[in-house]
């Protein structure tokens, strides 16, 4: 999308005050209507005022031209719109500019020229009518003009003039306008008496276009150019003019809503598609009861994934069931049917996406617009990829009678960073549990060594029984032959497994043979041949005599060993020990596990000497989990200080409203729940809860620390408790809710206190009226973000002083630097916000419709807004005369 391209109004660059050729001081009177116009155009020049002094001679011949360039559209080509109009030079030497609409021309000029008397040279500034400027004023208007005084603070300007007739022309209730070169000059006494509060805009008037002052414009804020936009804009001054030649007031918010269609639903775009589009700035929603201003809204919020934003337990159960005939297909309350699709065009970052609703599971429920034009599937979270506020006027009331609910919205901010502080929270929580986890395991093995200290000793006793009266040195011996007896069957199991292999390879490696006759051709081949293979027939021999061999020493061995007097020793030595067994039998001793036995008092010694290790360890562990603790609660502190941080700076200009963030300043209510979640306890022991608020109230800045306390004293039996019951509750609890009480800590408390004014003084939200907690939650909701805010009737709990003192300025503040869409009811939102587009809708027959959407400054939409909002233009003079009856 073009910067420039979006519904509603939009700002213009307007020159108003501009020379031609026509003009006898004009620098190059050669030169062409082409070039004239090309040079506003290279300039980016939107609208031109033609003001040749005291002529309109070249109006027709430049309206023909830019007609030509429409038509051939060179390279160099951008739209123009040209006013047609005149610098006059009065009888009482002031300059006045007169514009007119684009139907006139030459000859009407001429005509206005001819009223006030004007027989001068045309083109001549130094010629002057034989009006005075009053008379000149009612001429241009009585010709459907609008006029400006020309360069007021220069030569031949009104401020020039002598105070007691520019007193005269102050009156003059016809003039809304003034060309001011430079918005620092000292203005007159008697014009700063007047508080006549004239708009004032800067033009070129310029007699060269390659002067450095070429190009001097006005920002002018308009539907699309006319004459009936620029008197409007004249007239609300600041709000639709702007001087700031290097501000870009058109330059779009980085998020913004561009369009909504909606398909088949039930009473919107049932037999033919529905579409809205929406200014990227202000606006408004208008229509009769009942013509489905909030279902848009709703709509929106559907299609945005925003309808969890309801669920919120900060909101009541009947918002989210009000919500639900909205987000279902089903039962008669429903306003979507089966084949409804809903279709959301969302700018981010000057990327367009759309998002979509619809009953197909093969359609894409987000895409993105390629440079093409055509649309791409992608992937990605809806409702976290595209940011927007949406606010009932029920969710406003319930945030002012809940501020805590505030806390969710503010921790949306970016500069909060809330998320990656709970995030980091939700770490450090769970490594503080791993800690106590390892602790838990430590503290299992310390526990161990009364256990281990005795199996020690059993132990040491047998072993030592084993050892006394040379029993030690039997059970040696006896050991040692077990391990040569053992050491020879293995060796023995060696030699018999290498004398198998040996028959297995002589087995395998059999004599080759070969057919000699087939070499009869060439003996000495077959020579060779058979010299080879007696050279294999030897190894096979050999092999066959190793294995005769083998088999020959291991019969030697088994005579040898039994022939051994090691072998009588062995008897003798088992002998011994069958004896001694026998012994230790009859004191519950098996000498075979003296060895196991052995090894057990070693595996024990160690533990118990890795008992004061784990002390150390336990001790190092609870140092680390302190710091992990310590790290936590400094976590909430940096949150508490970025969401103050944050109110500070958004709320420090705010003349109605201030937010203090008070860090762990839950009220007792939440608290209360929180705990009994955590102790596993939702009803009951209401005596000892009531203690409990008791200890925390009054505990200072310690009251965390003493709350907790109180509930670990009562679960070990250290704190007593109203009712034992309750004790016994709290020994049953697991470790681990223990540890959620001691990582717990309560929410901050937002203190919103309404600012004082000329009749009222300070006090705290909650003595306020509706109205002004309504409009205190609206001052903060309005002043910041740049995500698109959608505000439905925020109006219905404010009166009328509210929402112009408050309302109003802070919507014309917030829409310049972020979208706002707003369902109201109430004239001052629409009218005095200034909105870029209204959006009328009408029921017929059945369905809604949005009726020619446009600004303020079309006649058919101001029609409506009258009609809608203040019950017609009969009902709203009668109003008027009754409200100023004896003036």
């Amino acid at each position: 999308m073009n910067e420039l391209q979006f519904a509603g109004a939009r700002w213009w660059k307007f020159d108003f005050h501009t020379h031609t050729p026509a003009s006898v001081d004009f620098k190059d009177r050669n030169l062409s209507a082409e070039d004239w116009l090309r040079a506003f155009m290279e300039k980016e020049i939107d609208c031109v005022a033609i003001t040749d002094h005291n002529s309109g001679g070249w109006i027709d011949h430049l309206k023909h031209k830019l007609k030509e360039l429409q038509e051939n559209k060179p390279s160099w080509f951008r739209p123009l719109y040209l006013f047609p109009g005149v610098e006059i030079s009065t009888y009482d030497d002031v300059h006045v500019l007169a514009i007119f609409g684009f139907d006139k021309d030459e000859s009407h000029i001429d005509k206005l020229l001819g009223a006030i008397d004007y027989s001068g040279t045309k083109g001549d500034s130094d010629d002057v009518t034989t009006k005075n400027i009053a008379v000149v004023i009612d001429e241009i208007t009585k010709r459907d003009g609008i006029p400006i005084p020309a360069h007021v603070d220069k030569a031949k300007g009104l401020f020039q003039i002598q105070p007691k007739k520019l007193k005269k022309v102050l009156k003059n209730r016809k003039i809304y306008a003034m060309e001011l070169h430079d918005s620092c000059s000292k203005k007159p006494q008697v014009y700063t008496e007047a508080k006549v509060g004239w708009t004032q805009v800067t033009g070129s008037d310029t007699h060269d276009v390659n002067a450095d002052d070429f190009g001097t414009f006005t920002w002018i804020k308009m539907d699309n150019p006319s004459l009936v936009g620029l008197e409007i804009a004249l007239q609300d001054g600041d709000v639709s003019v702007n001087r700031d030649m290097k501000d870009n007031p058109n330059k779009r918010p980085p998020y913004f809503i561009e369009k909504l269609e909606i398909s088949k639903a039930k009473y919107i775009g049932r037999g033919e598609t529905r579409e809205c589009n929406f200014s990227p700035f202000l606006n408004a929603i208008i229509g009769g009861r009942g013509t489905g201003k909030s279902t848009l809204l709703e709509f929106i919020r559907f299609v945005m994934r925003r309808d969890k934003d309801l669920r919120s337990p900060h909101v009541p159960e009947t918002l989210e069931k009000d919500s639900l005939k909205y987000f279902t297909c089903e039962g008669n309350d429903s306003l979507l049917l089966t084949d409804s699709r809903i279709l959301l065009l969302y700018w981010k970052n000057n990327i367009c996406y759309r998002l979509n609703w619809y009953r197909k599971e093969d359609y894409p429920s987000l895409e993105q617009k390629k440079d093409d034009g055509t649309w791409e599937p992608i992937q990605g979270d809806i409702r976290s990829m595209f940011p927007a506020y949406i606010y009932s006027q029920k969710q406003i009331f319930e945030l002012a009678r809940n501020p805590s609910a505030l806390l969710n919205i503010i921790d949306e901010a970016p500069g909060v960073d809330a998320e990656n502080v709970y995030t980091r929270i939700r770490e450090l929580s769970n490594q503080y549990k791993r800690i106590e986890n390892r602790q838990q395991e430590l503290n299992d093995k310390i526990d161990q060594k009364k256990r281990l200290d005795g199996e020690f000793s059993d132990l040491t006793r047998q072993i030592e029984y084993i050892e006394k009266s040379g029993h030690k040195g039997v059970m040696q011996k006896y050991r040692l032959r077990q391990q040569q007896l053992n050491e020879i069957d293995i060796l023995e199991d060696k030699w018999k497994e290498t004398h198998h292999q040996l028959l297995d390879t002589l087995e395998k490696i059999t004599p080759a043979d070969f057919n000699k006759e087939l070499f009869s051709d060439s003996n000495a081949i077959l020579s060779n041949l058979k010299r080879t293979n007696d050279k294999w027939l030897t190894i096979h021999s050999k092999l066959k005599e190793l294995g005769k061999e083998a088999e020959s020493i291991i019969t030697e061995w088994q005579k040898e060993k039994k022939a051994a007097p090691w072998m009588q020793d062995v008897d003798s030595d088992k002998a011994h020990y069958e004896q001694l067994r026998s012994e230790l039998a009859e004191e519950g001793i098996d000498p075979d596990n003296y060895h196991l036995l052995l090894t057990q008092q070693k595996n024990i010694k160690k533990e118990l000497d890795l008992i004061g290790e784990y002390q150390t360890r336990k001790q190092n562990l609870e140092t680390e989990k302190q710091e992990v603790f310590d790290e936590i609660r400094e976590s909430w502190e940096i949150l508490t200080k970025n969401r103050q941080k944050f109110l500070t700076s958004v709320l420090q200009d705010n003349q109605f409203v201030s937010i203090e963030v008070q860090p762990f300043g839950e009220n007792w209510s939440s608290i209360e729940k929180k705990i009994r979640d955590i102790l596993q306890c939702p009803d009951r022991f209401i005596p000892d809860f009531e203690d409990l608020k008791k200890i925390y109230q009054n505990s200072g800045d310690k009251k965390i620390e003493k709350l907790k306390e109180k509930i670990e004293g009562i679960r070990e039996g250290d704190e007593s408790a109203k009712y034992k019951s309750f004790t016994t509750r709290l020994q049953k609890l697991s470790p681990e809710s223990m540890i959620d009480l001691t990582l717990w800590f309560p929410e901050d408390k937002l203190k919103i206190t309404l600012l004082s004014t000329n009749s009222k003084p300070s006090k705290p939200l909650e003595s306020g009226s509706p109205g002004e907690r309504a409009a205190a939650l609206l001052a903060f909701i309005l002043s910041y973000g740049e995500e698109p805010l959608l505000l439905d009737q925020p109006e219905d709990d404010l009166d009328n002083e509210l929402i112009s003192d408050l309302i109003v300025p802070q919507l014309r503040q917030t829409k310049t630097k972020r979208q706002v869409i707003v369902v109201t009811h109430n004239a001052n939102i629409v009218v005095n916000g200034d909105a870029e587009l209204v959006l009328p809708l009408e029921i017929v027959e059945g369905q809604t419709y949005v009726q020619q959407p446009a600004s303020i400054q079309q006649r058919n939409v101001r029609e409506y807004i009258c009609n809608i909002l203040e019950g017609g233009e009969k009902a709203f003079k009668q109003r008027y005369k009754r409200i100023h009856l004896g003036d």
